[in-house]
């Protein structure tokens, strides 16, 4: 009896010890929609739940995801499609429920380990990169184990695992990824890394077949009083004997009131899907829409900022890319200028990107940006009034188009709420399937609050074009949308 009762003693405090020390956090994600699919308004439910438990230097992580059922938001649909097509596609859409994350992580002064899921990164990326980017939903994160030592003047990473195939014919199966980086630092100013990766990308799933790509890569980072300079250099082969390389160099300069910037990049035969390899150039475009990034291609960036006090910054940046025939070929120009006043500031953008494509498809694309942008107070109220009138043209073997595109955008704030309308039309013709009719309207608004002190609510209703949209201090690359948008996000 006496025993009983010490054990039921020792399993309380035991708890209550536990309880004390374990620390409990989570994100809890839903997302209703109502959109418009041509043949009918379709209604789908998203639910992502993620919970952390820390028990001192131990954190145990889950991620569950269902959709009801799942939508496709990159799938276009528009009025050239048959309706048995539509319908057909529509179709395919379907219930889903899965663990998106679980990790099993361990932190100490010196040390950081994870199992499980993983998203791992090396340098720039050049080398690798594997991450989840909910904008496009692509995925490439790993399932395996990672660790990462850091004493003094060197650290180390070291991880394995399975990354998900994105070949149509090997659903289920997964690629195999490896890496060791390693990097020491001689002085403050000076630090010096090594790298390499093994990505066995499965071929034939029945004969457990792979085709093994081999990376080698060595970094460089300086730091002064006068610049900050960060090299990279990657050479990889394969079983196919299709070797690559990729250098990725940027430096900052400071020159009194002036920042220089500038930036190279170098690729062949580097288009794989672990690396994340920096466009170099403003708007962040590869070097023409239908040409593989890292197949082949160079470029230069320059960029200068000049700010001679503190209500006034000035900002200029050019870029050109080409492959090594110069068929294909970027030029990509922006300017900024911004002025503060006591009570209200105002910007000015300008932006050009052309790209030319004579390597396969004889493709000529451009387009011109100004934006003015307009930040002020009413009555104690944030307001932003952004209008912008893009106007594109492209010359294709099937024929020449342009259009302009006004866009006009209004964000307020009002106590605890936000509220942000946005107006585009299209002005002319165009043959890209991303564009719009002429004389279409893209008319839509949201609004945002926190009810609940640790929940935010967003309401979406109407039509947007799509791509990158900032609304409300939130910006995300946008797919086209026509419907309602109901988005709650709770934090505990």
């Amino acid at each position: 009896m006496k025993k009983t009762f010490l054990l039921i003693i020792l399993l309380s405090l035991t708890a209550n010890l536990l309880y004390s020390e374990l620390n409990l956090s989570g994100v809890d994600e839903r997302e209703f929609i109502n959109v418009n699919r041509i043949i009918e308004n379709r209604n789908y439910f998203v639910n992502k739940l993620q919970i952390q438990a820390q028990y001192n230097p131990f954190r145990l992580g889950l991620k569950f995801d269902y959709y009801k059922p799942h939508f496709d938001k990159f799938m276009l649909i528009n009025d050239d499609m048959s309706n048995e097509f539509i319908e057909d596609q529509l179709n395919t859409e379907k219930d889903e429920y899965y663990f998106d994350e679980y990790y099993l992580q361990y932190e100490s002064d010196h040390w950081f380990a994870q199992a499980g899921t993983f998203e791992a990164v090396i340098g720039s990326g050049i080398v690798l990169h594997n991450f989840y980017d909910d904008d496009f939903e692509s995925d490439s994160r790993l399932i395996g184990g990672y660790v990462n030592p850091v004493y003094d003047r060197w650290q180390m990473q070291l991880f394995g695992g399975v990354m998900e195939s994105i070949d149509p014919n090997l659903e289920d199966e997964y690629d195999q990824v490896g890496a060791l980086d390693a990097a020491v630092s001689f002085t403050e100013k000076l630090t010096v890394g090594g790298s390499y990766v093994l990505h066995r990308e499965l071929i034939n799933a029945d004969e457990d077949e792979f085709n093994n790509r081999t990376v080698y890569a060595g970094k460089l980072n300086f730091s002064s009083s006068l610049f900050d300079l960060h090299t990279e250099y990657a050479t990889s082969k394969d079983d196919e004997d299709v070797t690559g390389s990729a250098i990725y160099s940027n430096i900052a300069s400071y020159i009194g009131k002036f920042t220089l910037i500038g930036a190279y990049k170098n690729y062949e035969n580097f288009d794989v899907r672990i690396s994340d390899l920096p466009m170099v150039n403003h708007s962040g475009q590869i070097l023409e829409h239908s040409w593989d990034a890292g197949k082949d291609e160079e470029g230069l960036m320059g960029e200068i900022r000049f700010l001679p006090n503190y209500e006034n910054e000035f900002i200029v940046n050019y870029a050109e890319g080409w492959n090594s025939n110069f068929m294909v070929r970027l030029a990509n120009f922006y300017s900024e200028f911004k002025h503060d006043f006591e009570v209200w500031s105002f910007k000015a953008e300008f932006e050009s990107l052309e790209q030319l494509n004579k390597e396969d498809t004889n493709r000529w694309y451009k387009e011109i940006t100004p934006t003015l942008t307009f930040d002020f107070l009413v009555k104690e109220s944030p307001v932003l009034i952004k209008a912008e009138y893009q106007y594109k043209e492209e010359d294709k073997i099937i024929g020449n188009y342009s259009h302009f595109e006004p866009r006009l955008q209004t964000d307020i704030a009002i106590g605890n709420y936000s509220l942000s309308v946005a107006v585009e039309n299209q002005i002319g013709d165009s043959d890209s399937p991303e564009d719009g009719d002429d004389g279409e309207y893209w008319i839509g608004g949201e609004l945002a609050t926190t009810i609940f002190n640790n929940t935010d609510l967003r309401l979406f209703y109407g039509k947007e074009k799509g791509g990158i949209v900032c609304r409300n201090g939130v910006c995300k690359n946008q797919a086209e949308f026509d419907g309602i948008r109901l988005s709650v996000t709770t934090t505990f």
